[in-house]
């Protein structure tokens, strides 16, 4: 039987067990903490699982335009303000579904977040399972607290048709879940017990934890490092200080949209309005990530 790789680059840094049994000991505790003290589901807890996420999100997209303009030969600077420019324009038209039509700008992000989030598995599997690891952690959330997560799209669509998209969501994720045990059992088979204790981890999260605390764990734990890592990887040729710059510049400019997208979203409360703003601010910056992750993924580097 052929040995299936799988890309973590993100920790190759990390002592093995450390990489190994990290995600999946803080999953537990954090699940006994809920148990016995119940206080992963209150508004200061999902407010600050909201401002982690955002704070995790943002960083392993500063280097995009970098990225890009290595692999498409735009290093100059006329080249490098023709893809900001196609990133801003991708953003503003985020931007512009949220105000227009948010059902539809909320099922987009969805559908975008369920495919990218497939990518951080699909180093060897086949890619029906591992889309349907993505899958699962965007809509098991929805099976198992329906509730939070109808209000939590309740309050992103400004309508009780964001119930109604986490009701549907929720009733689908059940295959998905069943396809998510089939990779973890895969990897597993295929000696890379590192995915499927990921994997595995990252259901029960999914599935014991309030949504926006099971959601920080894969994103701040797991995705955003690794695609940190293969950003600054992929940069190697820029200077360490160069780096530093361009990442707290653009981190700085993303605090600052959401900043006025929080001023400027009209009469919520406050926790739920930090929770919309971090959804809609990373949703906007997550498309034109997206696409440029798609256009990378099948071509070749310059």
């Amino acid at each position: 039987m052929t040995t299936i790789l799988y890309s973590h680059s993100a920790g190759a840094t990390f002592p093995k067990m450390l990489r190994l049994f990290a995600l999946p000991v803080a999953t537990l505790l954090l699940i006994f903490v809920d148990r016995f003290w119940g206080v992963m589901g209150g508004t200061h807890s999902n407010m600050l699982a909201a401002v982690a996420i955002v704070l995790a999100g943002i960083p392993h997209g500063t280097l995009d335009v970098e990225i890009a303009a290595a692999h498409f030969g735009q290093k100059r600077s006329a080249g490098k303000a023709k893809i900001i420019g196609g990133y801003l324009g991708c953003a503003g038209a985020m931007v512009l579904l949220w105000l227009q039509v948010p059902e539809l700008a909320l099922i987009s992000f969805l559908v975008i977040s369920i495919v990218h989030f497939s990518r951080d598995w699909r180093g060897g599997v086949d890619p029906f399972l591992a889309m349907m690891v993505g899958w699962a952690l965007v809509a098991l959330p929805a099976l198992a607290s329906p509730d939070d997560v109808a209000m939590i799209f309740a309050a992103l669509t400004g309508s009780e048709n964001g119930a109604v998209i986490a009701a549907l969501l929720g009733a689908a994720s059940v295959p998905a879940a069943l396809g998510s045990l089939v990779f973890a059992y895969w990897a597993f088979r295929h000696n890379d017990k590192q995915s499927a204790l990921e994997v595995l981890s990252c259901i029960i999260a999914a599935m014991f934890l309030p949504p926006l605390i099971a959601f920080a764990i894969f994103f701040c734990g797991l995705h955003s490092p690794r695609h940190m890592a293969d950003a600054l990887r992929e940069t190697g040729d820029l200077s360490p200080l160069k780096k530093a710059a361009i990442i707290i510049a653009v981190f700085a400019l993303s605090l600052g949209l959401g900043a006025l997208m929080f001023v400027f979203q009209g009469p919520v409360p406050a926790d739920m309005g930090i929770i919309r703003t971090a959804f809609i601010l990373i949703s906007t910056l997550t498309v034109p990530h997206f696409i440029l992750e798609h256009i990378l993924s099948d071509k070749t580097p310059a």
